[in-house]
């Protein structure tokens, strides 16, 4: 009989008992660890105090939190206890948050601090019953004295504590309570509706079953092999599909410990307590990793620098005989042998000592990026997969690793391309339809295949290749059409370029917006004397203008000529989630960055038409092809 997420947790903590199973911080705390056999106590308690506050199989279970420990626990103990988990992101504005809530019909939902139970509470959602406070509230004021302050009912809001009491009063009266819910879950029960938070539109609710996202573990212990001596350090959003199952599921699935990161903010410090063997990340956390690495790599004096240059090459070389399939010849493996010893295993001291696999995913990963990290001796690897393919549908193999692709579908996926490019799936992991939107369903499924609105193609050994969104195609005013993300990779290889977004819809030329990282651009800026007082005055000087036009002039020779950034425009600030121009995973919203920066945009397409109707001598001075704030 095929397992429930649930009786897979309860049987790994059975059979590790007493074995570290996660390690968290509370208020700045060090490091503080929990066993198996506590953690599902926990988690059974917890499921018990729902079970007792009237929680259904089926009932839906919303999660507001930050990224912890007591996050896992909630969703464990919701599934335990034969409901539905929701989760909700942190950073979701007010209208989301009432939406979802809405949409699900959550009746119970665990929140963490006061801010986000402010803003359940100015939802006033009619079907939620239970509201579970999983943390303290700010300036130790304790949950009974805000509930007065506030006119709230102590019945509606009740702490994580008071929560077990109840479970624990629910297991003395009926001490089977939870193994008799989890017994009746089935193969084919949704285990989570999870929203997608979208780069365009108002979010869908993604209904995923235990037998979805248990067909994806299955498979995935055949790609990236992790057994119980792994630390894995979680950091992502748990309410995001790639941390919930390659993190959070796949982690109880093979036993290791995951210890949870104060923040994203914190995660190089943690990395260092924490010592991980493996790290879920996304390409803009990898690709600021990466530029630390290199920034004290262009740092080094003459002889140092160019025998971390030679052994980068060397490194590189072994990458590509690998993905090739063929045996590295006894020079080259000498080489390697030699890079290793003076140079490799300094620098992955300085990344982490004992970290050994980097799993990419959530967005397209950055080439050189990935192949650095592979270079040095941490097999790094990227995937791929949607909400509705319960993660990842696509992994590279560790022993036949190809950059630049996002690796052959899993066993259980079947994976086409259609007529118009567009990657089709189906199988045991993809998802019926969306939450009660039969039209969109309709459209999302296409003769029983999955459309998944990513174009790509698959090489000869069926490794698949991302090549765009398909909404993201941009159609010039010749009607060609173009692949942003092609592009924006290749203005990402330009030095000192953190994020690019590209424009042209109906135009005839393209342009980008461009953001640097202030730390590497500011400590070259001071090697070579320029003069500045801020970083917004840095960015405009004529400087920093030509060196990237000339960078990206010089790698843009493999482009058409529709294919070319014509004009751009370096922005000061980092586009952010806060904003709303990145999604919580740090994916651009191509729509929103279009809108607020419209005026900037337009003003480009200006320039550049001024610039063009200027006689050649001015045209090469550069003036009219870069503005900056």
């Amino acid at each position: 009989m095929n397992k429930s997420l649930a009786t897979t947790f309860f049987e790994r903590a059975e059979l590790l008992s007493d074995r570290e199973a996660v390690r968290f911080k509370e208020n700045k705390s060090p490091y503080k660890s929990m066993t198996w056999t506590a953690l599902a106590r926990l988690v059974k308690e917890m499921a018990a105090g729902l079970t007792a506050r009237g929680v259904e199989a089926g009932d839906r279970v919303a999660i507001l939190s930050q990224t912890s420990h007591l996050w896992a626990a909630a969703d464990l103990a919701t599934i335990s206890s034969g409901g539905v988990t929701v989760p909700i992101y942190p950073t979701s504005s007010q209208s989301d948050i009432d939406f979802i809530l809405s949409n699900s019909g959550s009746k119970v939902i665990f929140v963490q601090g006061e801010q986000l139970l402010k803003k359940v509470l100015a939802s006033k959602q009619e079907a939620l019953t239970t509201i579970i406070l999983i943390s303290q509230l700010n300036k130790g004021r304790s949950l009974c004295e805000f509930l007065t302050e506030n006119e709230i009912s102590s019945d509606l809001v009740v702490s994580l504590e008071e929560l077990r009491q109840i479970g624990l009063a629910e297991l003395e009266k009926n001490p089977a309570i939870i193994s008799e819910r989890i017994e009746k879950i089935a193969y084919e029960d949704m285990a989570t509706i999870i929203y997608t938070s979208g780069t365009t539109g108002t979010p869908k609710g993604v209904p995923l079953t235990h037998g979805n996202i248990v067909s994806v573990l299955d498979e995935l212990k055949g790609v990236i092999p992790i057994d119980e001596n792994d630390v894995y350090l979680s950091y992502l959003p748990m309410s995001h599909v790639f941390e919930r199952v390659c993190g959070e599921y796949y982690w109880i699935y093979s036993g290791g410990v995951c210890a949870y990161a104060e923040g994203i903010e914190t995660m190089a410090k943690n990395m260092a307590e924490v010592k991980p063997t493996m790290i879920l990340t996304v390409p803009r956390v990898l690709d600021k990793i990466y530029g630390k690495v290199r920034s004290g790599i262009e740092g080094a004096s003459g002889n140092a620098r160019k025998l971390i240059d030679w052994s980068l090459k060397v490194g590189a070389a072994m990458v590509d005989a690998e993905s090739k399939g063929i045996a590295p010849r006894a020079g080259l493996k000498a080489k390697h042998w030699l890079a290793e010893r003076t140079v490799f295993r300094k620098l992955r001291e300085r990344i982490g000592p004992s970290l050994r696999l980097i799993v990419s995913g959530g967005a397209p990963a950055t080439g050189h990026t990935i192949e650095f990290f592979n270079a040095i001796g941490i097999t790094t690897i990227e995937g791929y997969g949607l909400t509705e393919t319960a993660a990842p549908a696509c992994v590279n193999l560790m022993n036949r690793k190809k950059i630049g692709t996002v690796g052959p579908a899993l066993p259980c996926v079947e994976m086409i391309i259609a007529d118009d490019g567009e990657i089709l799936m189906r199988g045991a992991s993809i998802f019926k339809g969306y939450y009660g939107l039969e039209e969109a369903t309709k459209d999302a499924f296409v003769d029983g295949w999955f459309r998944t609105g990513d174009i790509g193609i698959v090489d000869g050994d069926g490794y698949l290749k991302i090549t765009d969104r398909k909404k993201d195609i941009i159609v010039n005013s010749s009607g060609k059409n173009i692949a942003p993300q092609k592009i924006e990779a290749i203005l990402k290889t330009v030095p000192f370029v953190n994020q690019a977004v590209i424009f042209g819809d109906k135009r005839k030329q393209l342009v980008a917006l461009i953001v640097l990282d202030e730390q590497a651009l500011t400590q070259h800026a001071s090697d070579e004397g320029w003069n500045f007082n801020t970083y917004s005055e840095l960015v405009e000087k004529p400087e920093v203008v030509n060196m990237l036009r000339k960078e990206i002039e010089a790698r843009s020779k493999s482009l058409a000529d529709y294919e070319r950034v014509s004009n751009f425009h370096i922005l000061a600030d980092d586009l952010s989630v806060e904003a709303g121009e990145l999604t919580a995973t740090l994916k651009i919203k191509r729509n929103v960055v279009a809108n607020n920066y419209k005026s900037i945009i337009d003003r480009l397409y200006k320039e550049e038409r001024v610039e063009k109707s200027q006689p050649a001598a001015q045209g090469k001075s550069g003036k009219g092809l870069v503005t900056s704030r």
